[in-house]
């Protein structure tokens, strides 16, 4: 979403809030001229709750003196000797500022704008993902002296890992070369010095350059230091080695995407501060009922929850409190968010309730984003020390169970596929025992790389152990799964594993199964696991689908067998 985008879609939304002030005044009149005349308490409750909801709607939407007008009265209506007269010195004011803030022009300098351009925090801006062009392949230079033979297999794995590379002489400019620039020193070690010259030009334009070696050669890499060269890799090259020193620098690697799971009965309320942090490049979830709460982290997987503190059904504290009641809820980051000044002074008091913080409505917007941004970022990664494998960046062991487990609770509720995928490396252990273990690693290293880049955020990419892998395809049918697995072990068998005791090629086996017709997630995983076996037997380097479960009713339905 763009910036002029996101402002209008803001403005939009404190729009509607000013048009509904009109209903807003004439319901809170009556209720008055009700309580004044007949003194009954349920009146006094209903003007506490309104003006209390205005309070904090209206420094969210910018009309900041009519929410400390609403305050003073609030005060008045709730004090413990409250009397008609203490709350009738605060009315006049807040009637007067609520009608200046019913007539005042949208575009009036009355009220101080909830967010300008400044303010917002904005995301680098894609096209919308039904319209938006293909991703283009992040490029590469390869750079030898001329008749010199290229290194073809690391080309063809960087072509299989989705990188385009371009093959260039040494004569080439830096304006018409990538940003990254592999020079292949492989068969001119000795006379590194012609090289000096075009790689001072490349590096003196903002280019970086690997340089690929044979040997260590002590006063060649001496003069690439002096040159500014600040990666030197050994040969045989390591796709795997390469990528890891390449995609977190390129931008190829996902950049940090914080879920927030928002909770707020107001819904004009909960959409500004939804498109606020989406602005900034969160993905955000919104509910209006407390009561969904265990849905909402089940489907949504949140980083941090967003509570507001005064809601009808539930208040935000015993949101909290209920959550922090379960052990696998301990660590989730819990997020006050009031528009009530005074429970912003009772910080201390508020946090024992289990929450992380308290954000109040009417903070200055950039602020509010750094904040929540923050503490989702620190709990993504506080979960994924806990939740990942250190050898392969995957999800580990136990937090595919979890993911299982839930991924087949929802199938089961929603009665919707849910495709789970064990692969298994083959003759893995010959890999190992003909090529030593840090080879092993860098081919669970090399097919986890492929797996991150093929399946969707929503997907779980596990190392189940070993050489064994897992992954839980939500809303995907068999078939799908299938396909998509197929690809990626085309891909990984055409990849070539150079080492100094010679090359090799690995494949994988995997089976597969649907969440559908079974009655626990450990079925389910027997099915796939059993699939992986027949893949197995009948010569590896394949996928098979485990059949699907036939229902009961269905089997009672079927004709007699003859005997």
């Amino acid at each position: 979403m763009s910036s002029h985008d996101v402002l209008a879609k803001l403005a939009s939304l404190r729009h509607q809030f000013q048009q509904r002030l009109p209903g807003e005044y004439k319901r809170f009149t009556d209720r008055w001229e009700h309580w004044t005349r007949l003194g009954e308490e349920a009146d006094r409750q209903a003007l506490l709750h309104q003006v209390h909801t205005l309070k904090g709607n209206s420094v969210t939407f910018g009309f900041s003196e009519l929410s400390n007008r609403a305050a003073l009265l609030e005060s008045a209506l709730d004090a413990r000797q409250h009397t008609t007269e203490s709350a009738s010195a605060c009315l006049a004011d807040f009637l007067t500022e609520l009608t200046a803030a019913m007539t005042q022009d949208s575009t009036g300098d009355s009220a101080t704008p909830a967010v300008t351009p400044s303010t917002v925090l904005l995301a680098q801006e894609v096209p919308p993902a039904s319209t938006a062009a293909p991703a283009a392949r992040p490029q590469l230079a390869y750079i030898t002296e001329p008749d010199t033979t290229p290194d073809q297999t690391l080309l063809n794995n960087l072509n299989v890992q989705g990188y385009e590379v371009i093959q260039a002489p040494l004569s080439s400019k830096a304006t018409a070369l990538p940003d990254w620039v592999l020079v292949d020193l492989a068969e001119s070690q000795g006379s590194v010095r012609r090289f000096m010259a075009p790689i001072h030009r490349w590096l003196k334009h903002g280019l970086d350059v690997i340089v690929l070696i044979n040997e260590l050669d002590f006063q060649a890499q001496l003069a690439l230091v002096r040159a500014g060269v600040e990666h030197c890799l050994m040969r045989p090259v390591s796709v795997d080695q390469l990528l890891r020193l390449v995609r977190p620098r390129m931008g190829h690697a996902p950049e940090f995407q914080g879920r927030v799971l928002l909770i707020d009965d107001q819904e004009q309320v909960m959409h500004y501060y939804q498109t606020l942090l989406e602005a900034s490049g969160l993905c955000v979830q919104t509910e209006s009922d407390p009561a969904r709460v265990f849905r909402q982290i089940e489907q949504f997987n949140p980083d941090l929850l967003l509570l507001d503190i005064n809601m009808p059904k539930a208040t935000g504290p015993e949101v909290a409190r209920v959550l922090r009641l379960h052990e696998r809820f301990e660590t989730l980051p819990i997020l006050f968010l009031t528009g009530d000044h005074q429970q912003a002074a009772q910080r201390s008091d508020l946090l024992n309730t289990g929450s992380d913080d308290l954000l109040y409505k009417g903070m200055d917007e950039t602020e509010l984003v750094q904040l929540v941004t923050a503490r989702a970022e620190r709990a993504r990664q506080l979960s994924d020390l806990v939740n990942r494998d250190a050898l392969s960046g995957l999800n580990n062991h136990g937090a595919v169970q979890r993911a299982l487990k839930q991924a087949f609770a929802r199938a089961q509720r929603e009665q919707s596929p849910s495709s789970l995928v064990i692969l298994d490396l083959d003759h893995f252990k010959a890999v190992n025992d003909t090529h030593g273990h840090d080879i092993g690693d860098q081919v669970i290293r090399t097919l986890s790389q492929l797996l991150m880049a093929r399946f969707r955020c929503t997907d779980t990419v596990g190392r189940y152990g070993g050489e064994e892998f897992v992954i839980l395809l939500p809303d995907t049918p068999t078939d799908q799964a299938k396909n998509l697995t197929d690809a990626i072990r085309a891909d990984m068998s055409a990849l070539t594993f150079t080492t100094p005791t010679g090359r090799f090629t690995v494949t994988f086996s995997a089976g597969i199964s649907d969440a559908r017709g079974y009655s626990s997630h450990l079925e389910q995983f027997k099915a796939a696991d059993d699939a992986l076996y027949q893949a197995k037997q009948a010569g590896r380097n394949q996928v098979v689908i485990s059949p699907p479960v036939v229902a009961p009713a269905a089997i009672a339905d079927a004709p007699d067998q003859p005997a």
